[in-house]
């Protein structure tokens, strides 16, 4: 996590490494709290109301608000700061959840209370992911680390939290009730925002650039549309974000329809699904740390590792079809798990190297809320395919969009610039002076640092 590039011979004095510990820190803890929330708030809902409905009612409430909360949270990310809306944004989420089950032992808890305070605390809660986004870089720097390696134990975080904190939270609420952890839940909000408070230096918030001929900042709205605006004007973000739409409305087709379908059809074993999401999740985190070294070797070159982890993706998902077993099927979630999980902490070091300071909330906020969409879009069409014709034709069918996307992409000019790295004081070389990518087309140009491009600069502190 704190291992130097090839050009520094010995550590440099001042540099701190305790504020991205407690910023890690909090990032783990709220991963597990998350975690928590997954497993307990269900089980809460349909012991408190003994109703199936009410309890997938509560499910679409949570989730709802996802989808816009974080392209708004993004602009209050940078209007007040990633630190302060971090804290404030664990703070409530963890007040939010601690009022539920303390409501319910008083008895002064009816249904659309339940509703508005399971609403309110995603809406509340969502922005803190943008908030830390935009914290990591600078953390980064003063601890002189490196980017990729730092965001790898970052990315692990929500991983990791499923990995553990489900089966967890699975045993602390058979052994005390569901009450019990949605208290463990509220603790670790508590924690993370504390953690963040005491432990992240206060920085005041990025300057806004003001318009030609207007000195005032732009108002909420004006700052949203500035975030949109960016990701028109850096085609590589622009690029990657419509690429993980397409890839999110796929996988999240995966766990939450075809492998329980497959456990119940197939395999005729409800049991063999805990065994299915235990091993994606291990996958995960393995394909996940791993990231930061190999980064700088068989994965250095990001636009090929886009590529190729998706094409491993698509061919170990299509062999399902051919019904390997329940052991098979294990060793293919797992490894699925692990061609999945550098693609998360290559794509945030892409963005942070190139997305201005004042920006990074917004951009952060948007694209989380653009990738989002695709996702229920996915499991619906999945169902729908499912019922028509069968698990093994959708499973093709799924596989081969991945390899379709990918050869459709494959020339996209906008996803050379994925290896485009700006020079920083971390030793990297700087993007003018490394060669070619070796599979450029002969007749293009080497891609140089697009300096029209708000960032391209500005993020080299």
């Amino acid at each position: 996590m704190t291992e130097t590039t090839p050009t520094e011979s010995a550590p440099v004095a001042g540099r701190r490494r305790g504020p991205l510990v407690a910023l890690l820190t909090a990032q783990y803890l709220s991963a597990f709290g998350n975690a928590i929330t997954i497993v307990t708030v269900p089980l809460f809902v349909l012991h408190t109301t003994g109703s199936v409905a009410t309890t997938g009612a509560a499910g679409f409430v949570s989730a709802l608000p996802m989808i816009f909360a974080g392209a708004v949270g993004g602009v209050l990310v940078d209007r007040f700061g990633g630190r302060r809306l971090s804290v404030l944004s664990d703070l409530l989420a963890g007040l939010l959840v601690f009022f539920v089950p303390l409501l319910d032992t008083l008895g002064k808890l009816p249904v659309p209370l339940l509703f508005a305070l399971l609403f309110v605390r995603t809406i509340v809660a969502t922005p803190a992911t943008a908030a830390r986004m935009t914290l990591v870089k600078p953390l980064i720097e003063d601890a002189g680390a490196r980017l990729e390696s730092v965001n790898s134990w970052y990315q692990a975080a929500p991983r990791l939290g499923l990995v553990a904190g489900a089966p967890l939270a699975g045993v602390l609420i058979a052994a005390t009730g569901s009450a019990a952890g949605m208290y463990v839940d509220a603790a670790s909000f508590l924690i993370a925002a504390v953690l963040v408070a005491l432990g992240v230096p206060a920085a005041a918030p990025a300057n806004f650039p003001a318009t030609q001929g207007n000195t005032t900042t732009p108002g909420f709205f004006g700052q949203l549309r500035e975030g949109f605006a960016l990701l028109r004007t850096m085609p590589v973000i622009s690029a990657m974000t419509a690429f993980v739409i397409v890839t999110n409305f796929l996988d999240d087709a995966f766990t939450p329809l075809f492998l329980p379908v497959y456990a119940q059809r197939v395999l005729h074993s409800g049991a063999a699904m805990g065994w299915f999401l235990g091993a994606v999740g291990i996958g995960s985190v393995v394909g996940t740390l791993l990231y930061g070294p190999l980064s700088r070797t068989v994965l250095s070159h990001r636009r090929l590792t886009l590529f190729g982890c998706f094409a491993v993706v698509a061919v170990l998902r299509a062999m399902l079809a051919f019904e390997p077993g329940a052991l098979g099927v294990t060793a293919i979630c797992f490894l699925v798990g692990v061609a999945g999980g550098p693609l998360n902490p290559m794509l945030s070091t892409i963005m942070l190297e190139r997305v201005p300071e004042q920006l990074r909330g917004r951009v952060f906020g948007l694209t989380g809320a653009m990738a989002l969409t695709s996702a229920p879009l996915g499991v619906l069409t999945a169902g729908w395919l499912v019922d028509v014709a069968g698990l093994r034709g959708p499973m093709l069918c799924f596989s081969l969009v991945y390899l379709v996307l990918i050869a459709v992409s494959w020339r996209r000019p906008a996803l050379y610039a994925m290896d485009e790295r700006p020079a920083d004081t971390s030793g990297d070389t700087p993007a003018a002076d490394r060669p070619a990518p070796p599979d450029q087309p002969a007749d293009r140009p080497a891609p140089v640092a697009d300096r029209s491009e708000p960032g391209s600069e500005a993020t080299v502190r």
